[in-house]
């Protein structure tokens, strides 16, 4: 091959293609300081609400619009697992740093949860019975891959289905949860740990609503997906595990530790 030639050949390999989705991604990334700075700097809850909405919808269409353009063309992320793995390192160290801030408040108490906390508070039978839909929803997932890898497309579609279900059953368990607590005055503010009761349930039913997104996602993208080309179901999997790892520490650190008094 010639040096013109095997230019010409380096050149079409690594040529960079155009995306505005990044872009988009950017811009709503953004916007999520500015909203924080609106709510509690500026004492503008109205426009940090409203900067909030703008911000996860340009990152839903962004993440949408990025993952839609790329199986477009037939191609397959091959990256998609490691950064899936590095994404949930660095959610794992978020979620260390809730509950070292927890443990901080916990550890030199001397009565936990709070004289003041409400005595059906936490619920832990009702937080029990939503364990049985998120964590069987990993064994779904799990059995949904396997269908992948099989070719059984309507297998993977309907226990793909069946994990959606059991994961907006978690979410609208835990919603009601929210509002009885709420409703019977137990709020983010009645003591240390209502902060961090409502703040690191919130934080992992959120990440429960974000590998909900990405399940829908797959199941939208139907015939792209394929057994030979199936790198974002891989990633999808080994996030929706991670949500279901970390509610086994949510459940024992936030429900069973303060419900004995431990």
């Amino acid at each position: 091959m010639s040096s013109e030639n095997a230019l010409h050949h380096e050149h079409e390999h690594h040529e960079v293609e155009l995306s505005v989705w990044p872009l988009v991604i950017g811009l709503a990334s953004l916007l999520i300081p500015f909203a924080f700075m609106a709510a509690f700097q500026w004492s503008s809850p109205v426009i940090g609400l409203l900067l909030t909405g703008v911000s996860v919808v340009l990152l839903l269409i962004g993440c949408f619009g990025w993952a839609s353009e790329v199986y477009s063309k037939n191609q397959d992320v091959g990256l998609s697992k490691i950064a899936i793995l590095i994404f949930i390192i660095s959610e794992i160290l978020l979620f260390g740093g809730l509950f070292g801030g927890y443990f901080y408040n916990m550890l030199p108490a001397e009565v936990w949860p709070p004289a003041n906390t409400p005595d059906h508070v936490p619920p832990l039978g009702l937080a029990l019975f939503l364990s049985i839909f998120l964590l069987s929803s990993s064994g779904t997932i799990h059995v949904a891959e396997m269908k992948l890898e099989k070719g059984d497309m309507g297998g993977f579609k309907g226990w793909l289905c069946l994990t959606i279900i059991l994961g907006l059953l978690f979410i609208i368990g835990q919603a009601k949860e929210w509002a009885g607590l709420i409703g019977e005055g137990f709020t983010v503010s009645t003591n240390a740990f209502g902060t961090f009761f409502f703040t690191i349930t919130g934080f992992h039913g959120s990440h429960v609503i974000v590998g909900l997104i990405l399940q829908i996602f797959v199941l939208l993208l139907g015939s792209r997906i394929t057994k030979k080309s199936h790198t974002i179901v891989k990633a999808t999997g080994y996030y929706w595990h991670f949500v279901d790892g970390i509610w086994l520490l949510v459940l024992s650190l936030m429900y069973i530790l303060p419900y004995y008094g431990i």
